[in-house]
């Protein structure tokens, strides 16, 4: 991916000078020297585009990512952090700092006009205010230790209000958002004020990703790019860490399988691969740690004899990998309520076993309904090929069934094919592929 280096541009040398010229930086217990701020940088950004945010995912992978709100002051829900707390706590409580502050709060939540024209230039006109009267505070806090809480206030509404102004606008708006990120890294690479640069640029890319993704991929990449950024330097920032780097993988798997271009698939597995490992190996012990140990064990499965595969059907018998050998097999996974799958994957799989009966390939379906009956009544009305897992137990069901856990399963429908072997020949086939993968598979 091709990249650029940053250009401070001179109407953020007022921001930037003010964030440099603030005493030192904060206690973090990181000493990696972060990577400049552009390096990571789309070298084309159009923000004007409008295109489909990712495919489903497991449980709503992208909601994993911490909203404005929870990261520091969001505009359409006040919230609060530590910091806003401590303000309320401040030995100065009627000094112009905090009255100043206590502005900007009253400002995030003043009503916009309904009309969207209107409500877009008046948010517009509300950041650049947030902005001026966040780098007010900034230059009265920055050389007193004991007004850090306010300070640290006011980088967090100062980030946000840079956030959402990207958002809103083009190119301009996007650097100044990179400098004064860069400009809190250079004046203190262990802070938590370039902790929460970092996690800006972080969520803009995510959130850029999700906009504007399938038109231009290299978002993911620089999502993933930033993700690892902020959990190699912050690791102590746990939960920011893990949704980072979770959305992030997951993003860069389903759009690398999901796109025709074998180039870009292969630079959006790498980037997955690279967020799974980081957070297997520095956050093993979250439910997202877990995950993604699991996902890498599911990546690695191509070319190897499947095991650790079985599970009770929902007519009463049993599955295991154990009997795969013999017979050529494919594995579905399937929800019955998805119109991806009634009306995508199952035509085919009915022209599957039309061409190739039982005694020459084997279909076995992981069923992710939660409700049996809601499940018998679907393979009822619909010739669902293959004996169905499903397990008697509802708490193993859906998205908890031990084989999605055990594999980091993170889509459905989704095909695995396994040769007459038992070995995985794929893992990643889809309705438009799953065909044309099982003759190449079987063909003399």
């Amino acid at each position: 991916m091709s990249m650029i280096r940053f250009q401070q541009l001179s109407g953020s040398l007022l921001i930037a000078g003010a964030i440099l010229g603030c005493g030192t930086g904060d206690e973090s217990g990181v000493s990696e020297t972060p990577a400049n701020a552009s390096e990571k940088r789309p070298q084309e950004i159009q923000t004007a585009e409008d295109t489909p945010s990712p495919g489903k995912s497991v449980k709503a992978i992208t909601a994993s990512i911490e909203s404005p709100a929870k990261a520091t002051v969001g505009e359409s829900n006040p919230g609060s952090t530590d910091s806003d707390k401590t303000a309320e706590k401040s030995p100065f409580p009627d000094d112009e700092a905090t009255k100043t502050l206590k502005e900007v709060q009253r400002l995030r939540i003043a009503p916009l006009p309904a009309d969207t024209k209107d409500a877009s230039a008046a948010r517009r006109e509300r950041n650049e205010r947030i902005v001026e009267m966040a780098t007010k505070v900034l230059r009265i806090t920055m050389d007193e230790e004991s007004r850090k809480p306010q300070f640290h206030q006011a980088i967090g509404q100062l980030l946000e209000a840079r956030f959402q102004l990207a958002m809103l606008g083009g190119k301009a708006e996007i650097d100044q958002l990179y400098t004064d990120v860069q400009a809190l890294n250079d004046r203190d690479p262990k802070s938590v004020a370039a902790a929460e640069g970092v996690y800006t640029i972080a969520k803009f890319a995510h959130t850029q990703a999700g906009l504007h993704g399938k038109a231009q991929p290299v978002w993911f990449e620089t999502l993933s790019r930033w993700a690892r950024e902020f959990a190699d330097r912050f690791p102590e920032q746990t939960q920011r860490a893990v949704s980072l780097l979770f959305g992030a993988a997951r993003s860069c798997e389903l759009h690398a399988n999901a796109t025709d271009d074998s180039e870009l698939s292969k630079r959006l597995m790498t980037e997955c691969k690279l967020c799974y490992t980081t957070l297997a190996e520095k956050f093993g012990k979250t439910e997202q740690g877990q995950n993604a140990t699991a996902s890498l064990r599911r990546l690695s499965l191509v070319g190897q004899q499947l095991s650790q595969f079985s599970g009770p059907t929902a007519d009463g018998g049993f599955v295991s990998a154990d009997d795969f050998p013999g017979k050529p097999t494919l594995i579905y996974f399937w929800e019955s309520d998805s119109p991806e799958f009634s009306e995508g994957l199952l035509p085919v799989l009915g022209k599957i076993r039309s061409q190739w009966p039982a005694d020459q390939l084997r279909i076995v379906g992981v069923a992710l309904d939660e409700d049996e009956s809601t499940l018998n009544s679907f393979m009822e009305m619909n010739n669902v090929p293959g004996q169905q897992i499903f397990f008697p137990n509802a708490q193993q069901r859906s998205w908890d069934s031990p084989l999605i856990r055990f594999w980091g399963v993170a889509r459905a429908p989704s095909v695995w094919l396994i040769d007459a072997k038992g070995k995985v020949v794929s893992t990643t086939a889809t309705a438009k592929t799953t065909l044309k993968e099982l003759q190449s598979m079987l063909k003399p």
